[in-house]
């Protein structure tokens, strides 16, 4: 199944070009969204990576009292690439068909920059 092309980006690494989407889960009682984000080949065959266990939060809801840029996590064109790049150096083949590759990561990933160390898969 081919990610939506009118919500989903595109990323070239290493000459190679995927979609991605990045989405949020609904709130927990903390006002707390699950970040998810989601690459595919860009031929829209082969199996998904999905990243789970990040957490963000809207910044509207805590203004004017948001201080702490660690709560509000954003993912960037880097991080997106440093994802897709340990993916396939664990395992996941983005050209194959099967079932998705699942890596999980926790907001450590993001506020050390990308530190591919912090991966699990």
């Amino acid at each position: 199944m081919a990610l939506p092309k009118k919500k989903s980006r595109q990323i070239i690494v290493e000459n190679e070009s995927y979609f991605y989407v990045v989405s949020t889960g609904k709130p927990d009682k903390d006002w707390n969204f699950n970040l998810n984000l989601t690459v595919q080949d860009a031929s829209g065959q082969g199996s998904l990576l999905k990243i789970e266990g990040l957490v963000t939060r809207d910044f509207w809801l805590d203004f004017p009292y948001a201080t702490k840029k660690e709560d509000y996590p954003v993912l960037t064109s880097k991080d997106i690439a440093k994802v897709i790049m340990s993916g396939i150096k664990s395992g996941w083949k983005p050209k194959e068909n099967g079932p998705p590759f699942i890596i999980k990561l926790d907001n450590n990933f993001i506020t050390n920059e990308g530190d591919i160390e912090s991966l699990e898969s």
